[in-house]
């Protein structure tokens, strides 16, 4: 316990505000300088307070047992609690450098092993109150994998004839516009990701046929076709060559086959010839005691937009179930596919969609489908194929978290 500068506003009302008001240093005009201006004066106080209750925080993962390597990206998971007032934020720390905090549950921060040898991680929770509690744990980084590991976005791009309808009324935007420009404005969003040359995205184009578009790493995208619109128009070209039936079955049982080959190192034509799977680690519940579960989940997605039912060029319109839970793939812990459905909630074609998806691992009463049915969801499309690209997540909830400012 020692002495501290604690606003006396703050101190009355901790609820009030967002952070704790408490200094090391007294003010020149002995006014707290948080916002609002001149709202407390500063009193020297002991502090923490006697009896204060104090924040409780544990990491839980990574552990001292986790056999990590150099360049492997971890997911760090804290678990924090108070019993008075609420958990401000948790603050993530590696060698003693803070590299980012977390305000909301699951707390987590994303960090990939730069260095080999000895690295200690720390967190810190900071509660309403102005009491924090910190936990350390030191692990043990080992030299790098010798082939790189690279993620995986398939994308299954409806081309079907129904997708040159207008997305919205009162608009002239088409659907297959309005997705080629997002599907394009979402991977030149990934441009500064730190691993895009090791990101890879694989386009496909379906009707009741399915072709291949391209396969190339995110890096190699963006330095062939330099701005985002000449990238969309390249996409458009290639949908609008299709305008037939729409088969579902057809496009998720080519997806299914290409990942299980680049799962198994045996993609032909693919440009690396050794590779890892990426993997990072993400929350997907919690033990009987409150503390958060994760588990290493592959960089594999797929991602499948529609506006329309199951319908071959057999007239087949039956739906058969999704691949990647009748067959699933050796190395994937869960269902990668994520669906988006261009039109009505109500509409049959939704609905076959929407049966097909798997709950979030992380959000577990979510399904990993997103609905676009208004003018307003348009800039919310273009940051799902972002999400999907980067693999970031599976279901609305995860997209909301990426995208909500830091605290």
């Amino acid at each position: 316990m020692s002495e501290k500068w604690v606003c006396r506003t703050w101190d009355q009302d901790h609820d009030r505000f967002p952070r704790p008001h408490v200094f090391d240093e007294v003010t020149s005009d002995g006014w707290c300088p948080e916002d609002p201006p001149y709202h407390g004066i500063l009193l020297l106080k002991q502090w923490p307070p006697k009896g204060g209750d104090d924040p409780e925080v544990t990491i839980t993962y990574p552990s001292v047992t986790e056999k990590l390597v150099k360049g492997t990206k971890i997911t760090i998971t804290a678990n924090a609690t108070v019993m008075k007032g609420t958990i401000n934020r948790v603050e993530f720390y590696v060698d003693d450098n803070k590299i980012g905090e977390d305000s909301a549950l699951p707390y987590t921060y994303d960090y990939t092993l730069v260095n080999e040898g000895r690295c200690v991680i720390k967190v810190t929770a900071w509660a309403s109150t102005g009491l924090s509690a910190t936990e350390t744990v030191t692990i043990k980084v080992n030299p790098g994998n010798r082939f790189p590991e690279v993620g995986l976005c398939v994308m299954m791009m409806d081309a079907s004839a129904s997708m040159l309808d207008t997305a919205f009324e009162g608009s002239p935007l088409t659907k297959m516009r309005l997705a080629a420009a997002s599907a394009a404005g979402g991977i030149f969003d990934l441009m500064r990701m730190h691993n895009n040359p090791n990101a890879f995205v694989s386009l496909y184009k379906f009707d009741d046929r399915v072709e291949h578009m391209v396969t190339d790493t995110i890096s190699n995208l963006i330095d062939q076709y330099k701005n985002v619109k000449a990238f969309g128009n390249y996409i458009y070209d290639e949908l609008f060559e299709m305008q037939q039936q729409t088969d579902i079955n057809q496009a998720l049982a080519v997806a299914h086959s290409f990942v299980d080959k680049f799962m198994k190192n045996q993609l032909p034509g693919f440009p690396l010839k050794e590779y890892t799977p990426m993997s990072h680690r993400l929350p997907i519940g919690k033990s009987t005691d409150g503390k958060i579960i994760s588990a290493a989940i592959p960089n594999v997605r797929v991602f499948i937009y529609t506006d329309g039912m199951q319908y071959d060029s057999n007239q087949n319109k039956r739906l058969y179930d999704n691949p990647f839970q009748a067959d699933p793939i050796e190395g994937l812990n869960h269902d990668i596919v994520i669906g988006a459905f261009f039109g009505q909630e109500n509409d049959d074609g939704c609905q076959e969609l929407k049966s097909l998806l798997s709950y979030c691992p992380i959000h577990t009463t979510t399904k990993q489908f997103f609905l676009f049915d208004g003018p307003e969801k348009i800039d919310y499309l273009k940051n799902l194929f972002r999400m999907a690209s980067g693999a970031s997540g599976f279901c609305p909830l995860c997209l909301d978290k990426t995208l909500s400012p830091p605290q």
